[in-house]
């Protein structure tokens, strides 16, 4: 169970865990942005060692998915779906729909086809 500020430290307690026990970080295909994309539970320096450092603009290495609510303003945060596009996400948001990862197989009724999002020039105030 994760108490007080210990959420936002959970990754790196993942990562550590992933490399003492020899699973393979930054080769993943598909992420899950963690907590709607707050910015507040991921940064700069875990990102560089889950996902992989900044690449050449452009590159796209691997799919982010976040989890957002159709109306919420401050989730996710540009400046953190910024931050997995530098790193070569194709950063794709719910926000208030259903989508589902495939490959190969139909289309599952009721769901839409993902739009990726663009990499935003502005982002919000860091407050």
């Amino acid at each position: 169970m994760l108490t007080g500020d210990a959420g936002p430290r959970a990754l790196s307690w993942a990562a550590a865990y992933a490399r003492v026990s020899g699973y393979p970080l930054q080769s993943f295909r598909f992420v899950q942005v963690p907590h709607h994309g707050s910015r507040r539970n991921v940064g700069p320096s875990i990102l560089n060692e889950l996902v992989g450092p900044i690449q050449p603009e452009g590159t796209q290495r691997f799919t982010a998915f976040v989890s957002a609510p159709k109306d919420d303003d401050t989730h996710p945060r540009k400046i953190v779906l910024n931050a997995f596009m530098r790193r070569g996400a194709k950063v794709i948001a719910t926000q208030g729909t259903n989508k589902i990862h495939y490959g190969g197989f139909p289309k599952r009724d009721g769901y839409v086809d993902a739009e990726i999002l663009p990499f935003a020039p502005t982002v919000e105030d860091y407050d």
